[in-house]
């Protein structure tokens, strides 16, 4: 298991590099999933960006947080949206409305949603 520390810093480096693709340079991010770039793609890019970049400053900043329960609430709010990014690359990629590519970004998606989950278990159990 990673620890909360690198963990963090893993999902900050993400979290800052896909700020800067989806508000600067959308479009490899397009090609990888295989959905067409248009003036309602570059909309919901820029506003996906700014999500990145709250997801890279909150793990950045947290990245030395003992066990507590802001830690938790950091760690189960990160895998749940992890979690669920991944669910919905899966669904839209048997939809039709992603390509094969979704698949790389469901795989890191996953790897951080079960680590940040298995990081909130363990301060759980820690606390109780």
């Amino acid at each position: 298991m990673v620890d909360f520390r690198s963990l963090n810093k893993i999902t900050s480096g993400i979290s800052i590099a896909l700020f800067f693709f989806l508000l600067i340079f959308p479009e490899p991010i397009f090609y990888l999933f295989n959905v067409a770039g248009n003036d309602s793609a570059y909309f919901i890019s820029r506003r996906a960006a700014m999500l990145f970049l709250g997801f890279g400053v909150i793990s950045w900043l947290s990245r030395n947080a003992q066990p507590s329960a802001t830690r938790q609430a950091i760690s189960l709010g990160i895998a749940m949206s992890m979690l669920g990014l991944t669910i919905l690359g899966i669904l839209e990629f048997l939809r039709g409305y992603a390509g094969g590519g979704i698949f790389m970004a469901a795989s890191a998606e996953l790897f951080l949603a079960v680590s940040y989950f298995s990081i909130w278990l363990s301060d759980k159990k820690g606390n109780a």
